[in-house]
Parts: structure tokens; sequence; C-alpha cells
């Protein structure tokens, strides 16, 4: 093996292992992210139930008590915050893991590219298919 093929496939490594890193960071990031979401998502469940005018909710690491209302309206955008960060880990990932499979010469994972139908094209569907 000459000292260039040496050096190509050294990059090539270097670069693999790259791509795997950032790939693994982003999903151990998702994986933050998604518990944030489920705690959060609780939070605003029993707050919806309490009948309390005024509830204790956590900013940062200070605790506040706030009108039950506000508190709602907090959690519900720091709710979809969450989601559009997890959405922009998602997209990104796909494309790593598609960077990754190409300097693997593999060709591009195609599962990463599905899109669920959305109500107006499963209604349609249903309509036309008599076992859904």
């Amino acid at each position: 093996m000459s000292q260039t093929d040496l050096n190509k496939s050294i990059e090539i490594i270097n670069k693999t292992e790259e791509l795997a890193d950032k790939i693994l960071v982003n999903k151990q990031e998702l994986t933050v992210m998604d518990k944030r979401r489920q705690e959060n998502r609780e939070a605003l469940r029993l707050i919806e139930k309490s009948e309390e005018p005024k509830v204790w909710i956590t900013i940062g690491s200070m605790l506040v008590k706030m009108k039950r209302d506000q508190a709602i309206e907090l959690l519900k955008k720091d709710q979809e915050q969450i989601n559009q960060q997890i959405n922009l880990i998602y997209s990104e990932q796909k494309i790593l893991v598609n960077k990754h499979r190409d300097v693997e010469f593999k060709s591009p994972f195609s599962g990463t590219n599905l899109k669920a139908l959305d109500r107006k094209e499963f209604d349609t569907l249903k309509a036309n298919l008599p076992m859904l």
C-alpha cells in the first residue's frame, strides 16, 4: 500500500469517526430533550387539573408562584419550543446519517425520508380501502 493510499484511508476513517461522533451526540441530545418534553407535558397536565388560582413552577433554578393561566401559557410555549428543537435535531440527524453512509460507500438510508399521511390523505385512503 502506498503512502497516498494510506493517507486517503486514514482521512476516510477520520471523517467516518467524526460523523459518527456527531450522530451519537445528537442521539444523546434527543434523549435529553425527549425527557424534558415528557416532564413538561406532565407538569402541564397537573396544572390543568389543578383548581388552585396560583401554582408553584420552576423557571431555571428558581421556584416561582404565578397565576395558573400564566403558568399554563408558559408551559405550552416551552412545549412548542422543545418540539421545534427536537424536530430540528431529527432533520439534522437524517442528514448526518446519510453523509455517514455516503462516506462508507453505502446507499442512503431510505427510511429517513418517510412522512406521515395528513388527515385528508388518510381519509381519502380510508374511503377507498374498506379494510382501514
